[in-house]
């Protein structure tokens, strides 16, 4: 199985997973063709790719830690802001993702414009639970947490669409009003009793910078909570790899690049290193090059070592980076399809 990018996909490509539109509807069943009217219904609402299945799928492990089911009962009640069955659904992540032996997060997500919103709140979550659990919190603190990066970004829907997606540069009066969703979401959700005040809080200082020049406090350092620093961080990692109307997605290599680049002054360096424990640098299928000149395929991702995936040569050996120890010294210096494409990032 790999991820297949949108201009790439060709008519009797079989689907890996079941292919949803913005209403929860499936739209193409997993091991069934792709046509070009898919083709055509995914291009027209904003779809990254998809994943398909190839001659190397059998090889491959894919552990799918929320639901495609699951996600779109998400979709809709972050649509309704049904607080309830928000926490209710997060805190069942949160059970899984800890009754899991194992886990790796990795998103190459379908998505539209339409929706995207709600699944960035789900994918970022998902980072910040994960992070929760490595960095030793107890099941409380966990939940609070997810709901919280669940939650992060309710702010936004007193925020225009025409601002949200707009396919340029913002003015300084509309970042002025971007700026505003921390503050909003914390006063929507300032009287609920089903919100605990920590909650409420890591949305308010979501978007705070460890040197100040966040908003929309100016808080630094210390004076940040510390869900919050969590938060941060995989807010801005998901809204890097994922394509937005304004701007194309970074390749997860590069985003990590900006994280690492950014310690210090927008991001607590401890939260980051216990990010890139949990994150996935290379999905599932994707064809990398080593340092020692091999040309090897990821077939399966592993948790707290992510730069360390079991491989499939091109000779048909497997090879584990992890605990080969002809391999100990070997890393991955780039995909095999590696560009340098000149981006903006547009935080939001």
């Amino acid at each position: 199985m790999r991820f297949v990018k949108l201009n790439e996909l060709k008519p009797g490509m079989l689907s890996a997973k079941n292919i949803y539109n913005e209403n929860g509807v499936c739209l193409l069943s997993v091991n069934k063709p792709i046509t070009v009217f898919i083709i055509k219904q995914i291009r027209n609402m904003g779809y990254n790719g998809l994943y398909i299945h190839d001659e190397n799928s059998a090889f491959e492990e894919f552990d799918e830690i929320i639901s495609e089911q699951d996600r779109q009962e998400l979709v809709k009640n972050l649509d309704s802001l049904n607080v309830d069955k928000i926490l209710e659904l997060t805190n069942k992540l949160v059970d899984a993702m800890l009754e899991s032996s194992s886990f790796c997060l990795e998103f190459n997500d379908l998505r539209s414009y339409h929706n995207q919103t709600y699944q960035h709140s789900i994918n970022v979550a998902a980072y910040s639970i994960a992070c929760a659990i490595s960095m030793g919190y107890n099941i409380a603190e966990i939940r609070n947490v997810g709901a919280a990066a669940m939650l992060h970004d309710i702010g936004k829907r007193g925020i225009s669409l025409d601002i949200l997606d707009k396919p340029a540069k913002l003015t300084p009066e509309e970042r002025a009003i971007i700026e505003k969703h921390p503050k909003i979401g914390y006063e929507m959700l300032k009287d609920n009793e089903l919100i605990p005040a920590v909650v409420r809080v890591s949305i308010l200082h979501h978007h705070e910078n460890e040197d100040g020049s966040g908003y929309p406090g100016h808080y630094k350092g210390d004076k940040i909570f510390k869900f919050a620093k969590i938060i941060h961080v995989a807010d801005v990692y998901d809204a890097l790899v994922s394509k937005r109307a304004y701007k194309d997605d970074y390749d997860p290599a590069e985003a990590i690049e900006y994280l690492m680049g950014n310690c210090g002054n927008m991001f607590d360096l401890d939260v980051v290193n216990v990010f890139l424990k949990n994150v996935v640098v290379y999905p599932v299928g994707t064809e990398v090059i080593l340092s020692n000149g091999q040309e090897a395929r990821v077939v399966k991702n592993r948790s707290l070592n992510a730069l360390r995936p079991v491989l499939l040569g091109s000779d048909g050996n497997t090879i584990d980076l992890g605990n080969d120890p002809n391999y100990l010294s070997v890393t991955i210096i780039g995909t095999k399809n590696d560009y340098k494409v000149e981006k903006r990032y547009k935080e939001v």
